[in-house]
């Protein structure tokens, strides 16, 4: 008999690199992209069974051998799973399964973002998975958006923002930081403190003033296969400028928001300062 490892909250998990083999995988066609034909395997597994209500699905590391796909791939298909419900990530748990069947996609989240106290309480609230990163030095269209020094030098950070709670991705984001910041994607890592705090406790950065700027947009190419998303996907882009005491820009964070998962909410009464 297949022993099992006891974990947390009275779920089981199988042993490691003892992954499950799918006793029948789903054929995936040519034209089919690797973590949608996961997505349907995983996804007939726990309708079947296999994986029931409350267990916990194997690890990245474990679906990976048994599938023969990348990491990156099994993040995308379970994904999707979390975006209908049907399972939940837990740090320091896994993922549980929470339904046998698929249901209506999550609500969207929704913010105030209307003062600073709004933005850095939001902040604490999600954190980023690195997926890339380059270096740019601004040009004119750069430096004039970011409201930056033309010619100065920046480390860019790509990555998908999360919601801590339940690790559901709302938006594809660059993060542009200073050089002498760059160690802070170290720390980018499980549910991390918000770079405005690392900045804060790190490197003695005060942030004295947050500029913001909302319009629609479309979502970056170079985010589609990440997030699962058609080209042409609308998207809602949100720049985030923080500067230091004396006007210094210190760190931007550009955010292209999925339409259907994010929803900013203010509200104002007369008389309100």
């Amino acid at each position: 008999m297949k022993k099992e490892t006891p974990v947390k909250n009275g779920m089981t998990r199988n042993p490691p690199g003892n992954a499950v083999r799918p006793t029948r995988a789903t054929p995936r066609s040519k034209t089919q992209p690797r973590y949608a034909w996961l997505h349907q395997c995983l996804l007939n597994e726990i309708i079947s069974g296999k994986y029931p209500v409350g267990s916990l699905l194997p690890t990245e590391a474990q679906l990976s051998a048994t599938f023969g796909v990348s990491r990156h791939t099994v993040r995308e298909a379970t994904r999707k799973l979390v975006d209908t419900g049907m399972i939940v990530r837990y740090p320091s748990i896994g993922t549980v399964v929470t339904s046998a069947q698929p249901g209506a996609k999550l609500p969207s989240y929704v913010a105030g973002l209307g003062s600073m106290k709004d933005i850095l309480a939001y902040t604490d609230q999600t954190r980023l998975e690195l997926f890339g990163e380059t270096v740019a030095v601004a040009d004119e269209a750069m430096a004039e958006s970011l409201r930056c020094e033309p010619g100065s030098k920046w480390v860019v950070l790509h990555a998908n923002r999360c919601l801590v709670d339940n690790g559901r991705v709302i938006s594809y984001s660059r993060v542009y930081l200073r050089p002498e910041f760059a160690a802070i994607k170290q720390r980018l890592r499980g549910n991390h403190p918000s770079i405005f705090k690392m900045l804060q406790e790190d490197y003695g950065q005060d942030i004295h003033r947050v500029r913001q700027q909302i319009e629609g947009a479309l979502m970056p190419e170079n985010a589609l296969i990440q997030l699962g998303l058609e080209p042409g996907s609308p998207a809602l882009r949100m720049l985030r400028a923080y500067f230091d005491p004396a006007e210094r820009l210190l760190t931007v964070s550009e955010n292209f928001y999925i339409a259907d998962r994010f929803r900013l909410s203010t509200e104002w009464t007369k008389g309100d300062d």
